[in-house]
């Protein structure tokens, strides 16, 4: 933490001396103070507007029934924010699997009635606090097809638009990934966004992700074999709890993990990532490869 957070933080009545570091992610750095507060730096200016968002969903969701904790709003500023901390246990899939059957159904239909509150908030998509957060994914997949041919082409790698233009058209007249009812929706729902406690869920955190689209996409993580999660048969367990279209789901999520390198591209592009441009670009001619 630098020093003149440090000195922001002791301005605003918080005990900066008591900072520890928690967590480095991609859009922000994570610090704890008193074990009582969490502090959200940006790393980059893209991600203030981001972050702020995120922490006018936190005073959203209070008046929400939900059954289990998110995170509460204490301090909002552009350079750093600040919400309650949330004590609690993590739980690792090696943690998982050592839980009986019954205290994984448990969990699985903790996970799946938290789903189903959150989904259920009724949302006025007049207030400011949504502007954007609205998924059109016809609309977003347009706009990613045009931002990878321009990048293709920066790149020298026009010979991967014809693979392109397949991908989309398929997406584009794929009917089941536009068949739902738009909600709120975490967007980011896995095992390293929730807390635990005595092996049951306690609270869910980090919605810097959160939109108006697809329930189904909140089960896209909890379905891929991220190993940060607890595998594809817990995750269809939640989804049996929840009361999903199982094959539909999986689909969904196939797709999902399958458009994974064209956001690598993308994504890396526009941060400088090249380890991540390259992987994107790595899986993409091998897609190429596979169908020529």
């Amino acid at each position: 933490m630098n020093k003149d957070i440090i000195k922001l933080l002791t301005a605003a009545g918080f005990n900066a001396g008591s900072a520890k570091y928690l967590e480095s992610g991609d859009d922000s750095d994570a610090f704890l103070l008193d074990k009582s507060y969490v502090v959200k730096i940006p790393k980059r200016e893209s991600v203030k507007e981001t972050q702020r968002r995120e922490f006018m969903l936190y005073d959203f969701l209070q008046s929400a029934e939900l059954p289990f904790e998110v995170p509460k709003t204490v301090y909002m500023s552009d350079e750093f924010n600040v919400m309650t901390y949330i004590d609690g246990d993590i739980m690792t899939s090696k943690e998982y699997e050592a839980l009986s059957e019954e205290q994984k159904e448990r969990l699985a239909a903790d996970e799946a009635d938290f789903l189903k509150a959150l989904h259920k908030i009724p949302v006025d998509l007049k207030n400011p606090l949504f502007d954007d957060a609205f998924e059109d994914k016809a609309e977003q997949f347009q706009e990613d097809k045009e931002e990878l041919l321009r990048i293709l082409e920066i790149l020298k790698l026009d010979s991967l638009n014809p693979l392109i233009d397949r991908i989309y058209d398929n997406l584009f007249s794929n009917k089941l990934l536009y068949d739902y009812t738009p909600c709120l929706i975490h967007n980011d729902f896995s095992a390293s966004n929730m807390i635990f406690k005595n092996n049951r869920l306690k609270a869910v955190i980090d919605f810097g992700d959160f939109a108006i689209g697809d329930p189904d996409s909140d089960f896209r993580h909890l379905l891929d074999g991220d190993p940060c999660d607890f595998g594809k048969e817990f995750g269809q367990r939640v989804v049996k709890h929840y009361g999903a279209d199982l094959n539909a789901v999986e689909q969904k999520a196939r797709i999902s993990d399958n458009y994974w390198p064209l956001e690598q591209v993308i994504y890396g592009f526009k941060r400088n990532d090249r380890k991540m441009l390259d992987e994107g670009i790595s899986k993409l001619s091998i897609m190429k490869s596979e169908i020529v």
